[in-house]
């Protein structure tokens, strides 16, 4: 955008398209005296009438000859405060001394204009930047997750912290467009459990703290004046590789091994993850009757009926170790679910896994949680020559990678994916 100054005895003023802008350099001086200032300071003036900005900037000449004499560090900051604040009543303390510049804080609060909330400015900053429908769309729902934690409340009244409290809880929501929680509301997601792999990555946190410094820094601050200090100053939210670790056998033997002190359902619940792959979600959801016998092969198999896809819908061939383990019997002392505990609260099984190994990430920094077990069966198999296709109906992934002949791909006979159970081993 074309800028320039106004050629006239007040070269504080700036012309930026259709609207007046007050610009101030400060001197080398205060700048050596203060290295926290900016070099310029530059705020609107709201108005495309030459006469009312000079009005404006007339009534800051007598801060700025202050600014020239001053050599009182600690009187520093309340000038420039003084002169960035354009909606004080200049006409009380031009031409006065210095001592007498300063509003008493009573004064300042009593002209202090009403300050709007969260939900108006946002409205209004919506406007202001014109995004395009698909970017009003996201950034929308990034808003709500603000708002809803920080509440609809003076933008003046919320702090680093807030903010800072509201990222955290906003880290602790699921991605929105899956299923179950893109029907439900946020109080009926707030306090919910939600699985570790459903949350928001870090990522997506900070894409949050990004919306928010758009809103209170360059809109509030630097373009309406609103505020005088954004709380996002100096917040940071860093963005990690939200990636899950693959546990090396002797941590699989470890898990197992310590799974044995916990309840006898959490143990089988172990041995049945680290030799299938399967979701903590699809494991919970297992009965007794899922359990069969293959005519063909005469091995042992688990269908799993439910899954966000139609490729979790399976068939998993029972790994030899869970039959040696006395499967079969124990799933004949059980009527209905196998794991009632864990089906009514997955974090039952999260909280039990946690404190089976003392680390909580590898040597690549790569979180271990209860879903590392499926990456780790995955891996695994891969690297003893499953083919992918055939690894992807056992652990319930569509099939892709094969372009067009993908679509001609049908579910692989039983005889056909034992393989990719039988050559996990942990040795």
């Amino acid at each position: 955008m074309v800028q320039k100054s106004v050629q006239n005895k007040h070269s504080y003023i700036l012309l930026r398209g259709n609207t007046f802008y007050f610009r101030y350099a400060y001197p080398l001086h205060l700048r050596v005296l203060c290295p926290w200032l900016p070099s310029e300071v530059k705020r609107s003036l709201h108005t495309d009438s030459l006469t009312d900005a000079v009005a404006m900037v007339n009534a800051k000449l007598p801060v700025i000859k202050l600014l020239r004499m001053c050599n009182d560090r600690s009187k520093v900051g309340d000038l420039c405060a003084l002169l960035c604040d354009f909606s004080a009543q200049f006409s009380e303390w031009v031409g006065k001394k210095f001592d007498a510049i300063y509003p008493s804080v009573e004064v300042i609060e009593k002209n202090k204009p009403e300050t709007p909330k969260l939900s108006q400015v946002w409205s209004d900053f919506v406007s202001w930047k014109q995004w395009t429908y698909r970017r009003t769309t996201e950034n929308q729902r990034v808003f709500d997750n603000l708002m809803y934690f920080l509440g609809d409340v003076p933008v003046c009244s919320i702090t680093k912290a807030d903010l800072k409290k509201a990222l955290s809880s906003i880290a602790g929501l699921p991605i929105r467009n899956k299923s179950p929680y893109k029907h439900m509301t946020l109080d009926e997601i707030v306090g919910s459990d939600i699985p570790e792999y459903h949350l928001l990555s870090s990522k997506s946190v900070k894409e949050h703290l990004k919306v928010a410094q758009g809103l209170f820094n360059a809109y509030l601050v630097r373009e309406l004046n609103v505020l005088n200090r954004s709380p996002t100053e100096g917040l940071r939210w860093e963005a990690c590789d939200n990636r899950y670790a693959c546990l090396t056998d002797f941590q699989v033997k470890s898990v197992l091994g310590a799974a044995r002190s916990k309840p006898k359902w959490f143990w089988w619940f172990m041995m049945i993850a680290v030799y299938s792959g399967a979701r903590r979600s699809e494991i919970a959801s297992l009965v007794a009757a899922d359990f069969k016998l293959c005519n063909d092969t005469r091995r042992y198999y688990f269908v799993i009926h439910k899954g966000k896809t139609k490729a979790a819908r399976r068939m998993v061939p029972v790994h030899e170790e869970l039959l040696k383990a006395g499967l079969l019997d124990w799933l004949g002392g059980v009527k209905g679910l196998l794991f009632p505990i864990a089906n009514q609260n997955l974090n039952r099984v999260t909280d039990n896994f946690n404190s089976l190994l003392e680390e909580q990430t590898n040597d690549l920094g790569e979180r271990i949680v209860f879903h590392s077990t499926r990456h780790t069966f995955i891996t695994k198999a891969r690297s003893q020559g499953a083919s992918t296709p055939q690894v992807q109906q056992v652990v319930g992934h569509e099939k892709t990678g094969s372009g067009v002949t993908d679509r001609y791909t049908h579910s692989f006979q039983m005889k056909e994916i034992i393989n990719v159970v039988d050559c996990v081993k942990y040795v």
